[in-house]
């Protein structure tokens, strides 16, 4: 599925993703952000660069887009993600949630 099909913010989490741009971090989400991962819970962008920078390094994953739904309030993107860990390639939920600026304000990241 092409990223310009998703939200401005989103294609950009997912690009910086697959290029494990951490700068990227700014452009995508809010200063007051949340993502949900793995059982942990990242706020604000530093925490969340920091979050993305480790993700990085110890799993180098490759996310792709398999669909997209949207919801009241939400969007729900089903992707494969591939790398270093076990299970790979797994299919994994992002539930994204933008703010009025259209900046992601919550990620949360399930099976």
């Amino acid at each position: 599925m092409p990223l310009t099909e998703l939200a401005p913010a989103i294609a950009t989490y997912i690009e910086a993703t697959n290029s494990r741009d951490t700068s990227a971090v700014a452009q995508c989400f809010a200063e007051d952000a949340n993502v949900f991962d793995e059982g942990q819970h990242q706020v604000g962008t530093a925490a969340i660069a920091r979050w993305m920078e480790d993700t990085a390094q110890r799993y180098q994953p490759r996310v792709e887009v398999l669909k997209v739904q949207h919801r009241t309030g939400k969007v729900l993107v089903s992707n494969v993600v591939t790398g270093n860990f076990p299970g790979s390639p797994l299919e994994l939920r992002y539930t994204f949630r933008l703010n009025e600026q259209g900046k992601i304000s919550r990620l949360d990241i399930s099976v």
